[in-house]
């Protein structure tokens, strides 16, 4: 393992003295942006020149150290001001703490010492139409006669979240029917197209569109085979899983504050006439008490999955990783998400009970805390993760066992392909050989009619 420092860091009160003010300016033009969908590239750029990227990166290698905990209590800070920005660092997130546990010591500390340097790592991992991360249609390639001669790329990912503002980009691919691999892509290099084509209705200023990759030409130390059906123990689905949990709890922080301005700011209050001002009135207090009691059940849950990822991180860190403690930080974090979704999807529309029909109109946006929440929380469904936490309850199946079963669901659609093929190959074959008996026929039947003709004059 890459040996990451387990020192805590700065402070909460130091971090906040140096993204504080960068947080509140990205606050002041959220709005805005989301109605004219400007993509936040300023944005992206002031959070990298403050260190964002760099905020787990050890201190030895030019990080700040800062523990999961407090990343994620920041995180929490920067999805109130503004949710797209964490869910567009999100591959980065995850690229970085897959380093710090990487086995590969000299690798892991060549690309935290990038980060430290300011780049920036998006992601493009998915593909429309594949059922399967371990069988990607991209594929990979020696470029020469052997695999150190560097390797070309080539194929289509979509939902390629942050990559439009990355100088790196994360994908997978095919190397062979047993192999995959990880390739690291520089975000410039000829034969990239990164494409904002991404139009949900939610969360639209994350560049989580397509990528395409045309025989692009990739060296051979970014390059990480890997066989596809060897799952490891890993807090990584965890800590994406967080990332998205993390942008729920401010997104409901956002909610509550946004809904508090809008109250302040009425006159009237034609419903409840007996309370001129309606922050005077006991029933839009009970909401707006109500809906902020819900948003700190999102925060406070979050943040107790996070003490459960850090638990079997620093173990992991330390080498002494067990599959227990992975088990206890998937299924914590398993059970937020459903408590989350909940909270906040619940939160965000119990707002405008408060408010009347001037709570809809335009110029507030309220409704963008609803479309973003409910587009995070169809990412990996609740339903599914719901299950998960039930066999472990019922039945002590690990969480991990739903990789086992994707990697021998793959492995299984590997097999009945190469078995189509065969039959396809066969019965072209045996179609081939019909044809050229079928020739032969027709040419013995040609010379036997040439040769009574001849004999007959």
């Amino acid at each position: 393992m890459s040996g990451g420092a387990l020192a805590t860091g700065p402070s909460d009160a130091e971090l906040d003295e140096r993204f504080g003010p960068v947080i509140e300016e990205i606050a002041r033009g959220a709005v805005a942006r989301d109605a004219a969908r400007r993509l936040p590239y300023e944005e992206v750029k002031a959070l990298r020149a403050a260190g964002f990227g760099r905020l787990r990166v050890p201190v030895a290698y030019g990080g700040f150290g800062v523990s999961l905990p407090r990343f994620f209590r920041l995180l929490i800070a920067l999805a109130e001001a503004d949710s797209n920005l964490p869910q567009l660092w999100r591959g980065h997130i995850g690229f970085v703490e897959s380093r710090l546990v990487h086995e590969d010591a000299a690798r892991a500390e060549r690309w935290l010492r990038r980060v430290a340097a300011g780049a920036v790592v998006g992601n493009a991992q998915s593909e429309l139409g594949n059922g399967s991360f371990w069988d990607s249609a991209t594929t990979l390639r020696p470029a020469g006669r052997d695999e150190e001669a560097g390797w070309s790329l080539s194929g289509t990912k979509f939902y390629s979240t942050g990559s439009l503002f990355a100088d790196w980009v994360q994908t997978t691919a095919t190397v062979d029917a047993e192999r995959g691999a990880h390739v690291l892509v520089p975000a410039e290099a000829p034969g990239v197209r990164r494409i904002d084509d991404w139009d949900g209705f939610g969360q639209r200023l994350t560049g989580s569109g397509t990528t395409v990759f045309d025989e692009v030409r990739i060296a051979s130390e970014d390059v990480e085979v890997f066989p596809k059906d060897t799952p490891r123990g890993t807090t990584l689905h965890a800590v994406f899983q967080l990332v998205h949990l993390a942008t729920l709890a401010g997104i409901a922080r956002a909610a509550v504050r946004d809904i508090v301005a809008f109250v302040n700011q009425r006159t009237r209050n034609l419903a409840n006439p007996a309370y001129p001002e309606p922050r005077r009135d006991p029933q839009v207090q009970q909401v707006v008490g109500r809906v902020r009691a819900k948003s700190y059940g999102a925060s406070a849950t979050t943040l107790a999955a996070v003490d459960e990822v850090d638990r079997a991180h620093r173990a992991q860190l330390a080498g002494r990783a067990d599959p227990e403690l992975f088990a206890a930080a998937d299924l914590a974090v398993f059970s937020a998400q459903s408590a989350v979704i909940d909270l906040v999807l619940g939160l965000t529309t119990e707002i405008f009970e408060v408010g009347g029909a001037s709570a809809v109109t335009g110029r507030f946006r309220l409704d963008r805390h609803w479309r973003n929440a409910r587009t995070l929380a169809s990412h990996n469904p609740a339903i599914y993760r719901q299950t998960i936490v039930g066999d472990a309850a019922l039945n002590g199946t690990a969480p991990s066992a739903w990789v086992t079963r994707a990697h021998a669901a793959a492995r299984g659609n590997r097999a009945a392909h190469a078995d189509r093929k065969d039959h396809a190959d066969h019965t072209d074959r045996a179609a081939h050989a019909d044809h050229a008996d079928h020739a032969d026929r027709a040419d013995h039947a040609d010379r036997t009619r040439a040769e009574r003709q001849e004999s007959g004059r």
